[in-house]
Formats: structure tokens, sequence, C-alpha cells
């Protein structure tokens, strides 16, 4: 843990009493590992979501939540088997890329089945009461943990609620809220695919890059899209595009080259979006090789 981070999330009183509640409390015993925990730590490093300021995308659950249960604060979290982070919360201070360790938190009880984990009042359970949950600053006297399930039964993490006093939610508090994570747990596997998607794009798009250019490097295919968007690129990207003859100067300015025009084609770049000239005959002692092509 970022021992600035924390200060800057928590505020420098409530860091010195959070270190205080734990050096002087006793320590949350840790919760058995899931049983597929291998398979479910691989799952949330999938997401792709860890180290990423996702909370725009999620701070809306934890409003909803928080109000559903009438309670403090709501978060959504994702556990990786080492840390715990939360990438959309409400109610109090939070770093969405401050890892707290696992180990300390309530969440790593919900972990353990797809049904919500609820403790009403943690002063009469002999797991939470006397630990530093709930002391100040963090004051738990109850919490509710509804798990982010993947359709195959994996759990991420959670959606959850806090507040300072017992709470006993009903029925419709809990099916609200079963149905609230059951969304926010889409969201999260809709991000994942985006992102698979995006990256299984760019492959492809990079072994057409290596057709025309076979020692192209990903930063060479971004400047390249760059070129094609903008009509420039940063000078050293320029420099590779013009060594592997698929830009060329002409009067000052950069252009496609017959290659680069193909290249273009060849990845699906609408020709509208280039900014710059192309060459519209092919260079020289490509014309034998055009003709020879369209003879078959």
């Amino acid at each position: 843990m970022s021992l600035r981070r924390a200060i800057k999330a928590e505020g420098l009183g409530n860091f010195l009493k959070l270190g205080y509640a734990m050096a002087t409390s006793q320590k949350v015993p840790p919760a058995p590992k899931p049983q597929n925990e291998t398979l479910r730590a691989a799952r949330v490093s999938e997401t792709g979501l860890i180290g990423r300021d996702v909370s725009r995308q999620f701070e809306i659950f934890a409003e909803i939540a928080k109000t559903i249960l009438g309670c403090e604060t709501g978060m959504v979290n994702l556990l990786d088997g080492a840390c715990q982070y939360t990438i959309g919360g409400a109610g109090k201070g939070y770093d969405p890329l401050l890892g707290v360790p696992q180990d300390l938190t309530f969440c790593q009880y919900a972990l353990l089945s797809p049904e919500p984990f609820i403790v009403p009042d943690t002063s009469r359970d002999e797991r939470f009461a006397g630990s530093a949950l709930t002391k100040p600053p963090l004051n738990c006297g109850f919490y509710a943990g509804f798990p982010l399930n993947t359709p195959d039964g994996v759990v991420l993490g959670t959606l959850c609620g806090t507040h300072p006093t017992p709470l006993s939610p009903n029925e419709e508090q809990l099916r609200l809220m079963t149905k609230l994570a059951t969304t926010a747990a889409a969201q999260i596997q809709l991000m994942t695919e985006q992102s698979s998607l995006t990256a299984s794009r760019i492959v492809g798009m990079l072994a057409k890059f290596r057709q025309f250019a076979p020692d192209g490097t990903l930063d060479e295919l971004m400047g390249f899209l760059d070129f094609c968007a903008r009509g420039t690129a940063p000078a050293a990207t320029m420099d590779m595009l013009a060594a592997d003859a698929i830009i060329a100067s002409e009067a000052g300015d950069w252009r496609l080259t017959r290659d680069g025009t193909d290249l273009r084609a060849a990845l699906g770049l609408a020709p509208e979006t280039y900014r710059g000239s192309e060459q519209t005959i092919a260079p020289e002692g490509r014309g034998v090789d055009d003709l020879l092509g369209k003879l078959g």
C-alpha cells in the first residue's frame, strides 16, 4: 500500500486514527480461500480494471447501493487475492488505485459464496467485534456484501455497504441489491470483453502492418494510425515509416506511398480519415509488377 496515497485518501487525521486502531485492536481472522481461488484471481486480473481509474463508470452503483440500504457508504470492490480495490465508491473519500490488504477487509468473506454476506451488527460477530473495522475512523457497525458473480460462478468482488450502527435490510432491499450487483458485474464483464476485443484487433492490425513493414513495432503501427488521423506523428516514428517506404516526403509535405495507401486499406481505415496527401501512381520500378498482376 502506498503511504502517500493512503494519507491522501483518508486525510492525515483519519490515517493516524486508523493506524492506532490497527495497532491496538484484534486482527480479523483470514477467511478461507475460495475453492476456485486461482481461477478467481486470474479472472480479476483479466478484467484489466485494477490500476485504472474507472470510478466514473462505477460510482453510480455505489450511490444507488447506499440509497437502497440506507447506509453511510457504498462501494464496488475487486479483490485480486492480495488486495481489495474500490473501483467505485460513495459516502467517503477513496482512491481507486489504492489497494487495501485483502485480509483486513469484510469483503474477503463475501468471496466464499454467490449469496449475499450480511453482518447486521458487527459487535455481535466474533470475527469482527473489537477489530479496527469497528473503531474510528472506519466505525463499521453494519456490513452487507453482494458478490459480483460471473455467469460461470466466479466471484470477482463485491457491491457492498457499511454503516456506523447496526441495520437489518428487509427482503425488498436484499432483492434490489442483488439485482444491482448483477448489473454491476455485467458492466465489468462488458468492459473486460471490450478490452479483449480491442487487444485482439490491435494484434490483427499489427500482423497486417508487418506485411508491409516486416520489422514493424506496435509503436510504429500506432504512429501510422496517428499519421492517418492527423497527417503527422512523432519524428522518430515518421523516420521509421519513411524507412519502410510507407510514407515519403515531397516538396516538404509527407504523404502516403502506394504501399502506405494499400496498408491503410488493409487496416480498414476509411480514406476520408486521412489528413495528408497520397501517391496515386506507382513508384518507379513497380509498373511492370502491377501490369503482370492485372494480367494474372
